[in-house]
């Protein structure tokens, strides 16, 4: 049983268990409703669909032998049903999803042929017909999808039919047919073991000479880099070490970077044409994810891959810098999330496959992934302030993904940084890119405290950032500064999120600190921040619609919520008793029609932490308050109690406790069951 299942109520879980039955079932069902001699029973097989779809997304264990028998009758439905797009985009739609869940576990035989001529009909020689370019190109994608899926089932053979097929389209560079050659052979020529014999020395050779046959083209460059890229993570046993030259040099040209004062663009590019370009783009292949897949996987013991990757990100890390941004900065950005990426996937796979003697000489060693970090750590330090902000999330990913790979660089590096920062607090971006690299990497500063090892380096220096970061982030709370604002609260549910229990009384790295007081100083900069923010939306006549906007608290991102629900259920029954009476008392003094969301979801925090503390010092009161502001209400004249004498003084109070009727509406939608 799936861990999530075993969290459903008794009855649920054990009804959970007779789902391989129903798979069963379904799979059965398929069967009896496709009749292979009639196409137009394509249709109702239809029907089926979704409920595959729920078994994909449902956490059940299915038997492995019902997937694979769904797989071949969809394969099969997709096939014979030709020139029928949309039974063919639902089936094939579905097949990819159940190949992703299961591929890795299935021992399938699959076809080339049926799936290129499938393509070229309805792509290349049919004419477009009634359904139309929006079903079309859903076709397309529907294809190209599953032949990526299943071409690691192709037999053995399937790769030389492949290359004697698209082979001759690549003989003239400069004619159109070459394009469709490249991207068919990109598309459709598999990797996998069956097919390892025909992968050489020579025919990789061949293979680089074809791409240097037309210079200066981006389609033409995606399509060799990505054919290569997966040879190299194939076929580890090839000496590569010959090809480095030319590789590195053609990664490098793909950047298109500036020298000079150029633009970085090719001088004299050559495009292909815009029907092939449309057929064979995919969102799959980047050139960034195609080189950073290579490096990874080129990287060996004793290799000299290393040295050519130091030389090309010596190159490349002055683009990295926030002055030296442009339109490559978009392509730099998914290299260095490629190349943590892959490096993280790859130390994986070696984890796993510790006992496959064949291959242990060639996983990565510990100098090897010391020195693949520490090039890495060139990027980050340029890339770390730039301005773009996909570029300082990606910086901020890998380091946190690194600091688990090799702490003894990573954190001492982020440890610098956030004490430079501090010694520069005007610097407010510096501050922010700091505290969010603390924030991504709290657990394993958590961890390198508990273990001081050689490998970590001094655990007590960690410990202290932890204690400093808690008692100077809070100055990092300012309503003039929303990405200061949202950096510090996401460090402060990093933080707490691996502590247990804050108690004053408890030992641990954290021992020094006193939560009571640092408490009471983060409500008050937390009361303060949120009685200067600013609403986020004004009618004319002055009336906020705080029901239905918020502030940066709540529309930029979701660490506001996080935070406070993380810090309130981590908090010991006498440190909450303390919180939950001074919000208490907050939201009973002050009308704030500018915060009304973010004072609302404070109010579900503590309910969601403390139903019984947070019902008498939060509901109560303001039940009791709504009450009072409605007892000089009219009411509605039904059973002639109604009066109109109440109504001048019913508007002043129903405007004054405007705000107090929507917090307790988002407590009730945000609490739900779990409140009393």
């Amino acid at each position: 049983m799936h861990l999530y299942n075993a969290w459903l109520p008794p009855p649920v879980a054990e009804e959970s268990k007779r789902e391989k039955e129903s798979f069963s079932f379904v799979v059965k069902s398929v069967k009896e409703s496709w009749q292979s001699d009639d196409p137009e029973s394509v249709y109702s097989t239809l029907k089926w669909i979704s409920i595959i779809d729920l078994f994909i997304t449902a956490k059940s264990e299915l038997s492995l032998d019902d997937v694979e028998a769904l797989v071949n009758v969809g394969l099969e439905v997709f096939h014979k049903s030709e020139n029928k797009l949309y039974p063919q985009v639902r089936w094939g739609v579905i097949i990819v999803r159940l190949l992703a869940k299961y591929g890795k576990k299935l021992t399938l035989k699959v076809q080339w042929r049926p799936f290129y001529d499938n393509f070229v009909n309805t792509h290349f020689t049919r004419n477009a017909g009634p359904e139309g370019w929006r079903l079309r190109q859903r076709h397309f994608e529907a294809v190209t999808s599953l032949v990526t899926s299943c071409r690691k089932f192709f037999p053995a053979g399937s790769a030389s039919e492949i290359w004697s097929e698209f082979g001759s389209l690549l003989e003239n560079p400069w004619h159109n047919s070459s394009f469709e050659g490249s991207g068919f052979v990109r598309l459709f020529l598999p990797t996998n073991l069956d097919n390892q014999d025909f992968f050489s020395r020579d025919w990789i050779q061949k293979c680089i000479d074809q791409w240097d046959s037309i210079p200066n083209c981006q389609f033409w460059n995606n399509q060799w880099a990505d054919i290569i890229s997966r040879c190299i993570k194939s076929y580890s046993s090839i000496d590569w070490e010959c090809f480095f030259p030319v590789l590195f040099t053609r990664y490098l040209n793909m950047f298109e970077v500036p020298v000079a004062n150029g633009s970085g663009s090719y001088p004299f590019s050559v495009d292909a044409p815009r029907n092939t370009r449309f057929l064979f783009q995919s969102k799959a292949i980047s050139p960034a994810k195609s080189i950073g897949k290579s490096i990874v996987y080129l990287l060996k013991p004793g290799s000299s891959a290393q040295e050519y990757f130091e030389k090309l990100v010596n190159l490349l890390e002055q683009y990295y810098h926030p002055s030296n941004g442009g339109r490559w900065t978009y392509s730099l950005e998914r290299l260095l999330h490629n190349l943590v990426f892959f490096f993280q996937k790859r130390l994986q796979r070696e984890q796993k496959n510790l006992d496959d003697a064949r291959r242990a000489e060639l996983f990565l060693g510990r100098s090897e992934i010391t020195a693949f970090v520490k090039v890495v750590l060139k990027l980050i330090d340029r890339g770390q302030y730039s301005k773009n902000e996909s570029l300082a999330e990606t910086v901020a990913v890998a380091t946190s993904v690194l600091s688990y790979v090799e702490p003894s660089l990573v954190l001492p590096f982020i440890a610098s940084r956030f004490h430079m920062a501090l010694e520069t607090t005007t610097a407010t971006h510096q501050l922010r890119t700091a505290v969010t690299s603390v924030a991504v990497c709290g657990r394993a500063l958590f961890l390198a405290s508990s273990f001081e090892t050689d490998d970590v380096g001094n655990a007590d220096g960690f410990v202290d950032l932890l204690m400093i970061s808690l008692s100077n982030i809070l100055l990092g709370m300012d309503a003039n500064d929303p990405p200061k604002t949202l950096a510090t609260m996401q460090l402060i549910g990093s933080i707490f999120s691996n502590i247990t229990v804050i108690d004053d009384n408890q030992g641990g790295l954290l021992s020094a600190v006193s939560f009571s007081e640092w408490l009471d100083e983060f409500l008050c900069r937390l009361f303060s921040l949120l009685q200067h923010l600013e609403p986020g939306n004004v009618l004319n006549d002055g009336i906020h619609t705080s029901a239905t906007s918020g502030t940066f608290l709540v529309e930029d991102c979701p660490y506001f919520f996080c935070m406070l629900e993380i810090l309130l259920g981590k908090l010991s029954k006498p440190l909450f008793s303390q919180a939950v009476k001074k919000i208490s008392k907050f939201v009973k003094t002050n009308i704030l029609p500018g915060a009304v969301v973010e004072v609302g979801l404070l109010c579900c925090a503590c309910v969601h932490c403390n139903p019984n503390e947070a019902a008498v010092h939060i509901i109560e009161p303001l039940l009791m308050s709504v009450i009072s502001a409605l007892s000089g209400s009219p009411g509605t004249g039904f059973g002639g109690r109604g009066t109109l004498n109440g109504l001048p003084s019913f508007k002043v109070c129903a405007l004054n406790q405007g705000s107090t009727y929507h917090i307790l509406l988002y407590i009730g939608q945000e609490s739900g069951p779990r409140s009393k």
